[in-house]
């Protein structure tokens, strides 16, 4: 009896974790700032100048949001194939001066 009712729970909590999953997936992540409005940043440059704070998130515009998320800047890469290509020799570049450092200090 122990094993059914085991197997029913185990086959019950796997399917609720697949909805929950799939709920995830198809609701975008809310992103929000990581300092509270108001918050000095202390980013102060010139001595005359005030000191910034944090804006409220709505204040911000919607780009900002989206510029780590990785999925985002692939999609907006992809509209423009100069630019991809353009990162991928660069990233290319900077592992093959990485690699001959390395092999420079052996």
């Amino acid at each position: 009896m122990q094993t059914i009712l085991g197997r029913i729970l185990t086959r019950r909590s796997m399917a609720t974790s697949k909805i929950i999953l799939q709920q995830a997936k198809n609701s975008p992540p809310l992103v929000a700032s990581s300092c509270p409005a108001g918050t000095p940043l202390n980013l102060q440059i010139k001595k005359s100048g005030k000191e910034p704070v944090a804006l409220e998130d709505h204040e911000y515009p919607e780009w900002l949001w989206k510029v780590l998320d990785q999925n985002a800047q692939l999609k907006k890469l992809q509209q423009d194939p100069m630019k991809l290509r353009k990162k991928q020799l660069r990233s290319a570049n900077r592992d093959k001066i990485k690699q001959n450092n390395f092999l420079s200090e052996i």
